[in-house]
């Protein structure tokens, strides 16, 4: 849950239209990236693949989670996950003003990764990409400005408090996510302690309460909330995910990869932990 977003990836530009001249037996498709940058991460992974035509079948994974009620029911649900169509041996390198950085390609075709990477408010990086076939992709994120989570100022939290952030400059908006530590209320030992979380897309909102993370049947001891301040990259391919859907694939609204589909964004990210009062 640390990284705040599903991991869309590039199926969703597999509908793409076969053109005039394009069949399904000759198209190859389009460059497509997905990477996000993080403040409160060195590591940093980038997506390098193409499309794919609609015609072309592929194997979903489904991934199955379970929990518990009363000591007697349980709910289960599935997440469905759709393959990446990745391409090897391409160059990729991140560079701000001062740094450039050469991205390593892991076992997976198509993931290129790096493990030393210093994100600082109002940088601005670029990502840089040439495909083994000739193209070469490039996109720019600029790091919003800093900014500081204001309140509560007591480090104890009641369940209708208030959180709220400075704005930072030059945000598009914000997702807080809550990492709580508990129990179950239907565990009898006091120390079975587990950990559960949310996450909520703010828009351009700059606070919340305590109260709408609140699970049902979980006893809190406290409560670590991540504020994340987006770029506008990341902010408009989240909105398009959050509220659309992605049913209207309006490249120029949320995708802004001159030459690909996909999205290269940035995170600035402040935490704060609080103990919860019963």
């Amino acid at each position: 849950m640390k990284r705040y977003l599903p991991l869309i990836l590039g199926f969703v530009v597999a509908t793409v239209w076969l053109g005039c001249d394009v069949t399904s037996e000759n198209y190859v498709g389009e460059p497509n990236i997905y990477s996000f940058i993080y403040s409160d991460s060195s590591t940093v992974t980038v997506m390098v693949g193409r499309t794919i035509s609609i015609t072309d079948t592929i194997e979903l994974d489904t991934v199955y989670d379970t929990v518990w009620y009363d000591d007697s029911t349980f709910h289960v649900w599935n997440q469905t996950r759709y393959p990446w169509n990745g391409v090897s041996e391409a160059d990729v390198t991140l560079r701000n003003e001062n740094e450039s950085y050469t991205l390593i390609e892991d076992d997976s075709a198509g993931y290129y990764r790096l493990d030393s990477l210093g994100v600082l408010p109002n940088q601005t990086w670029t990502l840089e990409i040439k495909y083994p076939t000739g193209e070469k992709i490039s996109a720019v994120s600029a790091i919003v400005g800093d900014f500081e989570i204001s309140a509560p100022e007591q480090d104890t939290l009641g369940f209708f408090d208030t959180l709220r952030w400075n704005p930072a400059e030059k945000a598009g908006g914000y997702i807080v996510t809550s990492k709580q530590w508990g129990r179950w209320q239907w565990e009898d030992d006091p120390e079975a302690y587990d950990t559960t979380y949310a996450s909520r897309f703010m828009g351009d909102t700059c606070q919340f309460t305590a109260v709408e993370f609140i699970f049902e049947f979980f006893v809190f001891d406290s409560m670590e909330f991540h504020v994340a301040a987006l770029d506008s990259n990341a902010y408009d391919y989240l909105y398009y995910e959050v509220y659309k859907g992605f049913r209207d694939l309006k490249l120029d609204d949320y995708m802004h990869i001159e030459g690909a589909w996909g999205v290269f964004g940035s995170q600035l990210v402040k935490k704060t932990r609080r103990y919860v009062l019963d």
